[in-house]
Parts: structure tokens; sequence; C-alpha cells
């Protein structure tokens, strides 16, 4: 897993570089301070699986940035991740290609279920902007049928665990962890767990915390 952060303060480097390891254990880590520097860097050390790019950082901007940044990023995702932006910032992001926005204020558990998400082929971007884009993401009206098991096992869906990390955590069998995720897809509407985990987010149906 190699994943390319750029951002032009070291203190949150180093923390970003802390929560990728956690969440990624074979991960090798390239840092870049600008724009321009990610750029080169995609271009000479490539290739990568993630790329987090800051949107403050120098050279960077909401549209043409982004789109540089997308246009040699190969297949890895573009993810932008910032302290403070707009609701026009953020989606003229993901029109530019970038496959998820990260406020700098999330909590380690949700960065981490935002990261898998994407990861797992779907696009994050916290229900604050979302809801000034679109209207409300209705909840599916089987999802009050969701046992409380089938809770659990969901918020571990939203992590990006295994189905023998959610059996080992859970003390189950991983043929009954297929069960309940089965049922789940089934009551949520969705084919994958990757769609599972941001209807469960987008929903309200497993809290910020996990």
């Amino acid at each position: 897993m190699r994943v390319l952060i750029a951002d032009d303060h070291p203190l949150f480097l180093d923390a970003a570089r802390t929560h990728l390891e956690r969440i990624f254990p074979v991960c090798e880590v390239a840092e870049a301070r600008s724009l321009p520097d990610a750029i080169h860097c995609l271009r000479e050390s490539g290739p990568f699986h993630l790329i987090l790019l800051d949107l403050s950082m120098p050279g960077m901007d909401p549209s043409g940035g982004v789109a540089e940044a997308v246009g040699v990023a190969g297949a890895a995702p573009v993810v932008i991740f910032s302290g403070m932006a707009s609701p026009d910032d953020v989606w003229s992001c993901v029109a530019a290609g970038a496959k998820g926005f990260l406020p700098k204020t999330l909590d380690a558990a949700m960065f981490a279920a935002a990261l898998n998400i994407i990861m797992l082929g779907g696009t994050y971007v916290p229900a604050e902007f979302a809801a000034s884009r679109t209207a409300p993401v209705a909840v599916p009206a089987n999802a009050r049928d969701l046992s409380a098991r089938e809770i659990d096992v969901l918020r571990m869906l939203v992590t990006g665990a295994s189905n023998k990390e959610i059996a080992r955590e859970l003390n189950i069998q991983e043929v009954t962890v297929k069960l309940h995720a089965t049922r789940i897809f089934n009551k949520l509407g969705v084919k994958n767990r990757s769609q599972a985990a941001v209807m469960a987010l987008e929903c309200g149906l497993v809290s910020r915390q996990g």
C-alpha cells in the first residue's frame, strides 16, 4: 500500500501518517509540501494506491489543482482534506474528480471509515456538505427491521473490517457474518459493503463514533 500525502503543515503530516499506518498496517507513505511537489512525486515515484491532498497548500485550488492531480494519479483515488472549506469548494473538488473530502476535524474512527469507503470504490462527503447539494437521504423502510446483531455487523462494515475480523470481534462464525451481511444489503437496498457503509453513514444508522 503506497500513499502520498501533500500538506504544508508538518504537524498534520505526522498525524496523518500515524493514522494511515494504523489503518493500513503495511503502508509506505510519501510526503509533499505543495501541489507542484505532489505532481512531481506522482510522475516520478508512482504508482500510488491513495493520494491525500490539502486544499489550502501552495499551488492548490478546488478545480484546476484537483483536476491536475487526478490527471496524473492513474487509478488511485484522490482525496481532499481541509481545515476550512465551503460547500462550493467541496463540490468543485468532487466535480474535478476527487473521490472524497475529509475535514481535518474528523476523529480517527471516521477518518478510517471514510478512507475504507473510498478504497472500496465509493465517494465520501460529510453529511453536512451533502445536505447542501442534495435532498436528505431517505432511510430505507426496511432499515427499521435491522436486528441488534445486524447493526453490530454494519458498524464494523463501516470501519472496513473483514468478515474474519468481524467474526472474531463478535465471537461468531464467518458464515454467520456473511448471512448477516446479505440480510443487511437486502434491507438497505444495496449491493455491496461499500454501498452499505455509505448508506449507514448518510442515514445515521451508525453513529459517527462507530
